[in-house]
C-alpha cells in the first residue's frame, strides 16, 4: 500500500493543481501518500469565495469517506470567507468526520511557533496590491510584519514560475528588510521550496511556504517524526 504509513488528503484551491503533487512527493518520506481534491478557483469574487467554500466542505467530507488519516483543507481565503474561525471551522469538521481535520493557515501558525518567529517579511507571487493584506495576516497572528513584496503574477501563471524567481524575490528582499527573521513564501501553487536552504544558510533566518508547513504538520499529526534534509530547519529540527 502506497500509503502505509499515513494517507494525508487536501483539498486544492487553484486554477490548476500542478506544484503540490510534485513538491509534496519530493519532501515526505516513503510511505507517506497523498489524497487529493482540487477545486478550480478562477477569481476572487464574494461568489467564488462561497462556491469554493461549500465545494471544500463537500470535498472534505469525500477525503474522510475515502479513510484518510488526515485531512488538511487549502485556500485561508476561502475557509474564512464565511467569517468563522479556522478552529471552529476544523474543529466541527472533525467531530462530524470522526478523522482529524486541520488546515493549511493552522500549519502555518503552528510552524512560527516552532520556530520562535517575530518578525516576518512576506514575499507572495501576485500584485504588489496585495501586499496590505498579507501584511494584515501576519499582524492577526500576533506578528510584526516587516513587509510584503509581491512579485506580480497571477492564478494561471503561477505553475510556470520558475523555481529561481522565489530565491531571486527572497534575496531581495532581505537586502531590504535584515531586520527580518523569518520569510514566509505564502501559496503552494508556486516553486518554492528550492529556496528555503539557500535563503535560510545565506541570511541566518528561518524560511516559511505554505507546502512545506502543511507537509510538516501533516507528517506530525500522523505521528511521522523524521527529520527530513533539504528543506529547512522547520522539517529537519522539529
Amino acid at each position: 500500500m502506497y500509503g502505509r504509513r499515513a494517507r494525508i488528503g487536501y483539498t486544492s484551491v487553484a486554477f490548476v493543481t500542478e506544484i503540490f503533487p510534485y513538491a509534496f512527493y519530493k519532501m515526505v518520506p516513503d510511505g507517506v501518500s497523498l489524497a487529493l481534491l482540487t477545486l478550480h478557483q478562477t477569481e476572487l469574487t464574494r461568489g467564488e469565495m462561497d462556491r469554493l467554500y461549500d465545494e471544500t466542505m463537500k470535498a472534505a467530507r469525500a477525503l474522510a469517506q475515502s479513510g484518510v488519516d488526515l485531512v488538511v483543507l487549502g485556500g485561508r481565503p476561502v475557509l474564512l470567507s464565511q467569517g468563522e474561525d479556522l478552529d471552529d471551522i476544523t474543529g466541527r469538521l472533525s467531530r462530524e468526520l470522526g478523522v482529524a481535520v486541520t488546515s493549511d493557515a493552522s500549519a502555518q501558525l503552528a510552524a512560527f511557533k516552532a520556530l520562535g518567529s517575530q518578525r516576518v517579511g512576506t514575499v507572495h507571487p501576485f500584485d504588489t496590491h496585495e501586499d496590505a493584506r498579507h501584511d494584515g495576516m501576519i499582524t492577526q497572528l500576533g506578528l510584526a510584519p516587516t513587509g510584503s513584496m509581491g512579485g506580480g503574477s497571477n492564478l494561471v501563471d503561477l505553475p510556470k514560475l520558475d523555481c529561481a524567481r522565489a530565491l531571486e524575490w527572497g534575496r531581495a528582499f532581505m537586502h531590504a528588510h535584515p531586520e527580518t527573521d523569518t520569510l514566509l513564501f505564502p501559496c503552494p501553487h508556486w516553486a518554492t521550496i528550492e529556496a528555503i536552504e539557500p535563503l535560510e544558510r545565506e541570511f541566518g533566518i528561518s524560511v516559511v511556504t505554505n507546502l512545506q508547513t502543511t507537509v510538516w504538520r501533516a507528517l506530525r499529526m500522523c505521528g511521522i517524526d523524521d527529520r527530513i534534509e533539504g528543506y529547512g530547519r522547520l522539517l529537519r529540527d522539529f
